[in-house]
């Protein structure tokens, strides 16, 4: 089976009317190439991918260590320090809402307002409310007739 996918590949590729000796140096050329390929996949795979442990693990150099706990102040400043080293954050918009934090918390203030419930389309007081208030659903009119042409 592998004998025949072999002799197809090569007859698919013209090897097959190349001279033998040319024949089995490439093919122990492949061969070689595809030790070097696992010899480089099990080194990885010792050497790297299994060997990441989470702080949990016993075996880990920081296993039940505390992480150091900081203020809000020490880490706007390890921020705003470590983003001085890169040109790229001269520009960014990000920075100034860590600058000012007052301004911050103001504007998510707003959009936590803005994010509340409204009672518009509450069923207790649709009785109480008439005509159409501030878009609510339930309090549109209903139409004398239907009209579909348009898109």
């Amino acid at each position: 089976m592998i004998g025949r996918a072999i002799i197809a590949a090569l007859l698919s590729c013209g090897l097959y009317q190349v001279p033998f000796p040319t024949l089995v140096g490439l093919l122990a050329l492949t061969f070689v190439y595809l030790l070097y390929v696992f010899w480089v996949f099990t080194k990885w795979n010792t050497d790297f991918s299994g060997h990441r442990t989470t702080r949990r693990s016993k075996h880990s150099p920081s296993n039940r260590s505390m992480p150091p706990i900081k203020t809000l102040d020490e880490n706007k400043e390890l921020i705003l320090n470590n983003s001085k080293h890169h040109a790229q954050f001269d520009t960014c918009e990000l920075l100034n809402d860590v600058k000012d934090m007052a301004v911050t918390r103001k504007e998510n203030e707003v959009i936590r307002e803005r994010a509340k419930r409204t009672m518009s389309l509450s069923v207790r007081k649709v009785g109480k409310l008439t005509g159409a208030l501030l878009g609510s659903l339930n309090m549109v009119d209903a139409a004398d007739e239907l009209d579909m042409d348009h898109m």
